[in-house]
């Protein structure tokens, strides 16, 4: 029996991770925080799933979405007026 099925790994040359590499960054403002003045933590996770969501976009070439994350572990805070890379 012959395999007459093509693999993807065939007919789809691979790329480097460098040409999907992508930055956002975003300034943040008082309409990022909460009551302590501080960067709301579901904001900066929401500027990393864009930039996640762009990097993916360019890798496969066509549309993709966070389907799970395991972790994000804030070390400090973020204040207004700070600028954030993700």
């Amino acid at each position: 029996m012959t395999d007459q099925a093509t693999s993807t790994e065939d007919t789809i040359p691979g790329k480097p991770t460098h040409a999907s590499r992508t930055t956002l960054s975003h300034i943040m403002s008082g309409n990022d925080t909460n009551l302590l003045g501080t960067v709301h933590g579901g904001v900066i996770m929401k500027l990393v799933d864009d930039a996640a969501g762009a990097v993916a976009g360019r890798h496969s070439g066509g549309p993709a979405v966070t389907a799970s994350m395991d972790e994000m572990v804030f070390l400090e805070p973020v204040r207004v007026g700070d600028l954030v890379h993700s």
